[in-house]
């Protein structure tokens, strides 16, 4: 999967001019979004109705405004018969890992065999 571009935004900033830790989740949540909109084949308005199990953050390096936006890729880690399991990784444009997480969503009603073959083929 290709990786997604997200505008820091003044906002996103603390005090320091760091864009704050809690906002690596909202980044995190637009990746997973956009990577299970892309591997499911989404149309617009079409959701994948999921929740969020779990998430682990190792924040590496800081991300500030003057970055201008931060990239982020998603990666297949395991599908189970209701959850799925993702690596995600949050880089600032030169490349510099600026986070790294799991996270572990459930869907609401299971994973069919079509959404699960097509989860898997995103990792081949």
């Amino acid at each position: 999967m290709d990786a997604r571009l997200i505008e820091i935004r003044w906002r996103d900033l603390d005090a320091l001019g760091h864009v704050n830790q809690s906002v690596y989740q909202t980044y995190l949540e637009e990746i997973v979004d956009g990577w299970l909109r892309e591997a499911l084949g989404l149309g617009e308005g079409e959701v994948w109705q999921y929740v969020t199990a779990r998430v682990a953050i190792d924040y590496r390096s800081e991300l500030r405004q003057t970055d201008v936006h931060a990239v982020g890729t998603c990666s297949l880690v395991r599908v189970g018969k209701k959850s799925v399991t993702l690596c995600v990784e949050i880089r600032a444009p030169d490349g510099r890992l600026a986070a790294e997480a799991e996270t572990v969503i459930v869907a609401r009603e299971g994973i069919s065999d079509a959404d699960r073959a097509a989860l898997v083929e995103t990792t081949a």
